[in-house]
């Protein structure tokens, strides 16, 4: 299986941004990062959609792309759920999961895992 590179993310992000959803994302940040045991993940840390865009299924699709490209590369997904963007804790869980991630609450803090599925050929 090609591996994942900062740079095929870098041109995914791009092509989200400036072509496939131009005027439609706020910003949206994911990055491909390594954990303690070098296990490799993508952290996204933020989707947001241009409030004239919001409740337009927008944000889904995006997701749709983000969940498809860690099937391709085999990769988590992880993010942390919080209110500090505005929006409401309950609704981005119920959004989350709706998308596959499944919400780990250590603490007060929560975090959500998206599993990469197989790929049938």
């Amino acid at each position: 299986m090609k591996a994942l590179t900062q740079t095929i993310l870098d041109e995914f992000i791009i092509k989200l941004r400036k072509e496939k959803y131009k005027n439609k994302i706020q910003d949206l940040k994911l990055e491909y990062c390594q954990d303690e045991n070098n296990n490799e993940y993508l952290y996204l840390a933020l989707i947001n959609i241009k409030k004239s865009q919001r409740n337009m299924g927008y944000g889904s699709a995006i997701l749709d792309d983000i969940t498809q490209l860690a099937n391709q590369y085999n990769l988590q997904i992880k993010l942390w759920v919080t209110e500090i963007y505005g929006s409401e804790l309950k609704r981005l869980i119920g959004f989350y999961k709706k998308h596959g991630l499944i919400l780990f609450k250590t603490n007060s803090v929560n975090q959500m895992i998206y599993k990469p599925k197989k790929i049938k050929k």
